[in-house]
Formats: structure tokens, sequence, C-alpha cells
């Protein structure tokens, strides 16, 4: 099931050296849970629409995920941006209840918020 789309997010993202550089082992389903330094990653599902009829079951889903970014840095936040970007974007993957068949940067902003620098990709994964 697509709702497990987190584990497609935090298998690419763990796997790229570049964005560990910046933010080590720092990637978070939905929070932090607790104080974190500076930089890390917060990842969240933000939308899910079956792509079904009313003749069939829908085997496909359009997910819709927020990658935040988080800095004391606003230079580095955007470099991590692009890594994050780098990291997923065009990205496949198969797992035991779900295949990504596509995946494209849909939105993105940014915002300062006490004192921390935030980027906010918004990604558009098509899977079944």
């Amino acid at each position: 099931m697509s709702l497990s789309i987190s584990k497609h997010i935090y298998a690419k993202l763990s796997a790229s050296d570049s964005l560990k550089a910046f933010v080590s082992d720092r990637l978070y389903a939905i929070s932090t849970k607790s104080e974190t330094s500076f930089p890390f990653i917060i990842y969240k599902r933000s939308a899910l629409s079956p792509a079904g009829s009313k003749d069939r079951e829908s085997v496909t889903d359009s997910v819709t995920v927020d990658v935040i970014i988080a800095d004391e840095d606003h230079f580095r936040s955007v470099e991590i941006a692009e890594l994050v970007r780098s990291a997923i974007e065009g990205k496949r993957g198969k797992y035991d209840t779900f295949d990504v068949n596509d995946c494209r940067l849909s939105a993105a902003d940014e915002d300062f918020i006490e004192d921390t620098f935030i980027q906010r990709l918004t990604f558009s994964f098509e899977t079944d």
C-alpha cells in the first residue's frame, strides 16, 4: 500500500552519501520526537488520491509528500534541498506492498521561523 511511501523516502534519502555528509542520520518521519541539532529533514505524506473507477478497485495511487529541511544557515538549507531533490525526483522503487513508478517535484517554498531557515519541497508520486 502506498500509505507506506515513507519507506521509499527514507530509503532514497539515507542512501545519499552527499546528503548524509550534512544531516547524518537526522531524517525524521513527521516529527523530530525530541530536540535535535541542525540541519535535519522531516518528511510526511500530505495527500493520497486513489485512481480508481466505479467499475474497478484502485491499483494506482497519487501520493503527495512534503520534505522539510531545517537549518540555521540559509545557503546550506538550499544546498541540502538540492541534494534532497536529486535523491528523490525520478527515482523508482519496489517494496513488499507497493511500487513507486514515478516522482516529480511539484512545488517548493521557503520560510524563516524562530531563527530557522525552512525549505519545503513537495513531491508527487505515482504508485501501484
